[in-house]
């Protein structure tokens, strides 16, 4: 073989090489004789608490896997992280899930995190959603389920989504802009909402249970690979997050002195946080998915229907709830 040949030959043993190992980033970490490392990201909210009160409460270890928590500052940064393989879940919104699967990002949704537990708040000169119209809104990403609660908000106050303009803002900077009178209300994730409210700088215009009823729009989202590959361990991490729902709606105090482990924000905060906010009904549901779709359509961003998701994606597809199904059968 002539050395020209030997060279190509080299190069396409390379270049398999390579594609090899990249369709293996979205495999857990395994060394020799060891449980594998699941690494699951997360933001610092309420959305997130049961995972972190499932890492909290078992301590000593999982019995067929190593849980390692990534935490993320935002909802971007996160989301490109998971549809990369650099790992291999999240707790993340299920709009940016959608859109993920859109692009044909392999994305299972398999456990609601939380039902509930947004809230819009105001400047107290603020008396209802009307008197937001010509007024500052932030949201804390446009693909958001917070989006979605403000479009409805409106609508069901007789304004056009176009009646107020929308600032997309990180959470943790909502509470002071509220304070600085650079925005005059915002909606998110707990605990900012809470902060303002405690603080007496806002009031609660709508929660989210009053906007659209038993609300979902975050929850546990994995690579199909995960599920397939290693079911046992994906069974035994959503039974832990089931059972840390149910303890955090049974154990208040005791979920508080957790989460404060993770996000310093004071007990009465916490204590106005949980009280908008529901871990019971975890299963996930096509129809939820359904609902998040239909409105990302129909929010006019940019003045246009269609611009956060332009083509209609099989939710059908997405769930695969037989995980939680099994988690709530087997927790009491």
């Amino acid at each position: 073989m002539g050395g020209r040949k030997i060279i190509l030959l080299l190069l396409v043993l390379l270049l398999v090489a390579g594609l090899v190992t990249g369709c293996g980033g979205n495999k857990p970490d395994t060394a020799q004789g060891q449980k594998p490392t699941i690494k699951i990201g997360y933001l610092p909210i309420t959305h997130s608490l049961p995972l972190l009160v499932a890492e909290a409460k078992n301590k000593a270890g999982f019995q067929n896997f190593q849980l390692e928590l990534v935490k993320f500052g935002s909802w971007p940064d996160l989301t490109e992280a998971l549809n990369s393989g650099q790992i291999q879940g999240a707790i993340t919104m299920l709009e940016l899930a959608l859109v993920s699967k859109g692009k044909g990002i392999p994305t299972e949704v398999v456990l609601l995190s939380h039902r509930n537990g947004d809230v819009l708040v105001a400047d107290p000169s603020i008396g209802e959603v009307k008197d937001l119209k010509g007024k500052k809104v932030a949201i804390p990403h446009r693909l958001s389920g917070h989006n979605i609660l403000l479009h409805q908000a409106l609508q069901k106050a007789g304004l056009a989504y176009e009646d107020v303009e929308k600032v997309e803002m990180a959470p943790p900077e909502m509470p002071a802009a509220l304070a600085r009178g650079e925005v005059a209300a915002y909606i998110v994730a707990e605990p900012f909402g809470a902060q303002s409210v405690v603080a007496g700088k806002a009031r609660v215009l709508k929660r989210a249970q009053d906007i659209i009823p038993d609300w979902a729009c975050c929850g546990l989202v994995l690579n199909p690979r995960l599920t397939r590959d290693n079911p046992a361990a994906v069974q035994e991490l959503v039974s832990r997050l089931v059972e840390a729902g149910r303890y955090i709606m049974t154990n208040k105090a005791g979920a508080i002195a957790i989460a404060q482990q993770y996000m310093p924000v004071s007990k009465e905060t916490w204590e106005q946080s949980l009280e908008w906010i529901d871990y019971d009904n975890l299963l996930p549901a096509v129809s939820d998915l359904d609902l998040i779709q239909q409105n990302l359509r129909e929010i006019p961003w940019d003045g246009h229907p269609g611009r956060l998701l332009p083509s209609e994606i099989k939710v059908e597809e997405m769930v695969n709830d037989r995980f939680a199904r099994q988690a709530a059968g087997g927790v009491k």
